[in-house]
């Protein structure tokens, strides 16, 4: 779904054969550097299958205040404060495949496990400030499944960038969030308590829904850079539920996950054969989400928008002429995305 533009393609003096007569030249092939970077961020479109095991890993927090009271003299404020917070910790596990069928199509398989894990926090209770309540949730499962196609519409030239669509459907394979029960924890506030806590009995791994992603990936080659930029849709398909509530009775609906669109774009340096380092940013916006229940209107979902912008960085290591490590780190910059991502992968053709 990369929409890229890349430069600098190192050529080795293997890359090319050529008989003392000149009789005989085979095209130059990309550095190992350079077949990182375009596996990565574009599509290689190699005829040997690559392999890649991957793990990556994204911390977010959010809190929200909440006041009952009033605010005398215009600076003090007398009456109620809470403050609740969740710090969230996702690590994915993935395998992916990649085949190069021709020069110009590809295609790819990805199955991920996803563990995630969250901690609720608030402070208020007991009506006092001073009073915290938390609480641990984690939950380990499959996640959604996808696979995809990648084709080369038009190769570089000395004033076009290569131009690559992709399209990918994801599958509903994960453990979807419609119908997770809630738990509250009972703070005694000597009075017989109240309800101040709630956390829900178990986290999603998957959406829950089929969708269909398109996109477009450009990568153009600038010496002695690599630049590249991407854009894409994921359509999320309707689908219904014989519970979408989080309470002990059962509500039949049907939930239209909100679609989303993504770009991004950034650059490259290949500083050797082996080597390379990246930049780049990434945003992602999701539209609200809508649910209708059995007999009900639709209604939509209010806070379910989302605008993520993070802004990336990358390496690259050729261990050998098959097998490559890859790392990047990514920081958030809008509320909606995660506020820290680690990836680390290792691609290696058969």
């Amino acid at each position: 779904m990369s929409l890229l533009f890349l430069a600098a393609v190192n050529v080795s003096p293997e890359a090319m054969a050529q008989g003392a007569n000149d009789e005989v030249v085979r095209e130059a092939q990309p550095s190992q550097s350079v077949q990182n970077v375009l596996r990565e961020e574009h599509a290689l479109f190699s005829d040997r299958l690559t392999i890649e095991p991957g793990i990556s890993y994204s911390y977010s927090d959010r809190s929200n205040l909440a006041l009952s009271g009033f605010l005398a003299l215009d600076a003090i404020f007398l009456g109620n404060i809470n403050v609740d917070t969740v710090e969230s910790h996702t690590t994915t596990f993935d395998l992916s495949t990649r085949y190069g069928i021709t020069n110009r199509l590809e295609v790819e398989l990805m199955i991920p496990y996803v563990y995630r894990s969250s901690q609720y926090e608030t402070i208020g209770a007991g009506a006092s400030t001073g009073g915290l309540v938390e609480e641990s949730v984690s939950q380990g499962d499959l996640g959604d499944i996808s696979a995809g196609i990648y084709y080369r519409l038009l190769p570089e030239a000395e004033v076009r960038p290569d131009v690559v669509w992709n399209f990918s459907v994801r599958a509903p394979t994960g453990k979807h969030p419609y119908d997770i029960r809630t738990n509250s924890r009972i703070v005694d506030d000597g009075e017989g308590g109240f309800e101040n806590l709630t956390v829900p009995t178990s986290l999603p791994t998957g959406n829950g829904v089929w969708g269909v992603s398109s996109g477009l990936s450009f990568l153009k080659t600038v010496d002695p850079a690599i630049i590249f930029a991407n854009i894409g849709y994921t359509h999320n398909i309707k689908r219904s539920f014989d519970d979408i509530g989080s309470s002990e009775e059962d509500v039949p609906g049907e939930v239209n996950l909100g679609d989303s669109i993504r770009l991004g774009f950034g650059t490259a340096f290949a500083l050797n054969e082996r080597f390379s380092l990246s930049m780049s940013f990434t945003h992602q916006h999701a539209f609200e989400t809508k649910v209708t229940t059995d007999g009900g209107p639709e209604q939509t979902v209010i806070g379910s928008s989302a605008n993520a912008a993070s802004v990336n960085f990358g390496a690259t290591y050729g261990l050998s002429d098959t097998t490559s490590i890859v790392t990047s780190v990514g920081i958030g910059l809008t509320d909606d995305a995660p506020d820290l991502t680690l990836d680390f992968r290792i691609p290696f053709q058969i």
